[in-house]
């Protein structure tokens, strides 16, 4: 009798323990979705600064007048001469990205 109490007893502090240990975890994974939620807004907000740098920066009228005052200098794209095509890396942009990237 005193075996099949103490047999219940233990039964119901192992299940115990395997539930707090189960809550335990779930509670670190919510809090990693957390940070990660946390860090993926602070990425959002960074990119979008950054691209409406970009987009000040890289405005036609300031690149103009970059070059007019000589800030800018316009070398040559390297396959300009072999491609046949203008120099102006600037200006002529091409569809596809570079094939070293």
């Amino acid at each position: 009798m005193v075996f099949r109490f103490a047999a219940a007893i233990a039964l119901v502090v192992a299940v115990s323990l395997a539930g707090v240990a189960l809550e335990k975890r779930s509670l670190e994974l919510r809090r990693e979705i957390s940070r990660q939620h946390f860090r993926e807004n602070v990425l959002r907000e960074n990119h979008a600064r950054l691209r409406l740098r970009t987009q000040e920066l890289g405005a036609p009228s300031r690149l103009v007048d970059a070059m007019e005052e000589g800030e800018l200098l316009l070398e040559p794209r390297p396959d300009a001469e072999r491609t046949g095509e203008p120099a102006a890396p600037l200006l002529f942009w091409d569809a596809a990205p570079p094939r070293d990237w």
